[in-house]
Order: structure tokens, then C-alpha cells, then sequence
């Protein structure tokens, strides 16, 4: 009898994974951090933005952020995050997937950026030095996705192993 208790929250627990799924208590149990980091990452480069919306995708270090930001915003991030614009004026959907490492799962799925020929489109080069947290934690990559009619801007980011 004194173990009913215990055991009914475990199984609740387990019915609970089988219903919603390890993806969202992934990203539920980790979006808060994230929007954390890139926060203060981006203030580290000058820059604050308010209400990020940040997920997880799916199981994987690889997230989206999703924000609103001036070009003056976008351009100071460029510059402190060392970011390469990548050639996409006129490029077809699947051209751009092939330049963006990643982009399929991640920023271009957002309904923002559907529309590939209204981005401008940096990414950073593989662990650099700029993605580096005050934590000791940092990000493998980042990609910044800027929508050229609005100031709505998506980066995806990986969480690098150590």
C-alpha cells in the first residue's frame, strides 16, 4: 500500500511519454536554456533581442530561435559573430539546401522562411571561437536567416559536444 502512490506516478509518467512523446519533453525540458544562450550570446556581440521563440529539433542538439531584428541588429551580429553571407539571391529551394548545411530541418521549415528569394542567408564557420558561452558551453555552428521584407530573423543553431 505505501508503494501505490510512487507507482501510480510512474506509470502516469509513462503513459505520459507514450502520449506527447521524448521529442516534446526534449524540447520543453531544454528551450528555456536555449533562449538563454542565445541571449546572451548575442548581447556578448552588442546586440539584444526581446522574446525569442526557441525549439528544439526533434532528439538532436539542433535548434531554431526564432526574433525580431533590425538590419542594424543583423549587420552587428554578422560582424561579432564573424558570419559568411551565402549567395542565395535568385537560388531555388533545393539550391539553397544544398549550400546551408542543415537548413532543411531547421529555419527553412519555419513558415517565415518558405519564400527563399526575400532572405539573406550567414552562417559561421564550424566552432568558432565567437559561439563561445560564458558557461564553457558553446555552439558547433549558426546559421541566421533574414527575411528582407520584415525584420523577422531565424538562427539555427547545434550544441557542440564539448
Amino acid at each position: 500500500m505505501k508503494y501505490r502512490y510512487p507507482l501510480t506516478i510512474f506509470f502516469l509518467s509513462l503513459i505520459l511519454i507514450n502520449i506527447t512523446g521524448c521529442e516534446t519533453i526534449w524540447n520543453y525540458g531544454n528551450k528555456r536554456a536555449l533562449k538563454k544562450d542565445i541571449i546572451e550570446l548575442f548581447k556578448k556581440h552588442g546586440v539584444a533581442i526581446k522574446y525569442p521563440v526557441c525549439n528544439m529539433i526533434g532528439t538532436t542538439r539542433d535548434a531554431t530561435c526564432e526574433f525580431r531584428a533590425s538590419a542594424d541588429q543583423v549587420s552587428s551580429l554578422v560582424r561579432g559573430l564573424n558570419l559568411k553571407e551565402v549567395g542565395v539571391e535568385s537560388a531555388s529551394k533545393p539550391n539553397m539546401l544544398l549550400k546551408v548545411n542543415q537548413a532543411n530541418v531547421g529555419c527553412l521549415a519555419c513558415r517565415s522562411f518558405k519564400n527563399v528569394s526575400k532572405i539573406k542567408v550567414f552562417t559561421s564557420g564550424h566552432r568558432p571561437s565567437e559561439l563561445r558561452l560564458k558557461s564553457g558551453a558553446a555552439f558547433e555552428y549558426l546559421i541566421l536567416f533574414q527575411d528582407l521584407d520584415t525584420d523577422k530573423v531565424c538562427v539555427q543553431v547545434s550544441y557542440s559536444y564539448s
